[in-house]
């Protein structure tokens, strides 16, 4: 079974962890993993991945925050994971207090998350409204496309990821493993308010208007 070389680019809070753990469990050893950000599997630190035997590397492009980020190298494969912002960044904003608790106010919130849609709505851009056309054709996978149809949403990856025909019986068996269910509700977030969440949606309002994602008020 053989794996085809990708960089999964994902904006925080958007997935890819089930991506990782069904890819792990079909492709086995040959999956080869890195994360730029960690030492715990590849450890090279390089954006994009500079182990040769490496399959399959997390790169969130933090950089974009303050800078244009990562390259877009067209002959590298891509798959690009995002989510509604509203979700994603109350998400993100839970990992930001491990390291930074004393952020735990609603003033903290305000603050992360305001800058936080910046760096959305420049991955946004870059990674999908304006990716280049000479570069070769990312495969696209929304939290919410994840959610909706897990088995659907895992083969159309699988199959991304996987220069073999998919094994249908190994598929059907790792998703009886893996419980692709959402683990946050934005109405117990603990800043919970519609006002902020609406004003955030209208930092992005340009973007949200080309994208197929939900708005908040439309679901849980």
């Amino acid at each position: 079974m053989s794996i085809r070389a990708t960089q999964g680019v994902s904006f925080p809070r958007s997935g890819h962890e089930i991506i990782f753990r069904v890819s792990r469990l079909y492709f086995g050893d040959e999956f080869v993993y890195c994360d730029a950000n960690s030492d715990k599997f590849c450890g090279c630190g390089r954006v994009p991945c500079i182990n040769p035997r490496r399959t399959f590397a997390k790169n969130h492009d933090f950089g974009l925050r303050t800078s244009p980020g990562v390259p877009i190298i067209a002959e590298e494969r891509y798959l690009v994971q995002y989510r509604s912002p509203v979700w994603a960044i109350a998400s993100n904003y839970k990992l930001h207090l491990n390291n930074h608790p004393e952020d735990n106010n609603r003033e903290g919130w305000e603050k992360f998350a305001f800058r936080d849609v910046f760096f959305w709505n420049r991955f946004i851009d870059k990674w999908v409204l304006d990716y280049p056309e000479t570069a070769n054709p990312p495969l696209y996978c929304t939290y919410e496309a994840l959610l909706s149809n897990p088995d659907e949403r895992i083969r159309e990856v699988m199959a991304f990821l996987c220069d073999d025909p998919l094994d249908e019986e190994r598929i059907v068996q790792i998703m009886q493993r893996v419980n692709v269910t959402a683990r946050d509700s934005i109405s117990r977030f603990e800043y919970y308010d519609p006002g902020c969440f609406r004003e955030l949606e209208a930092a992005a309002s340009d973007r949200l208007a080309e994208l197929d994602l939900p708005l908040f008020g439309e679901r849980d």
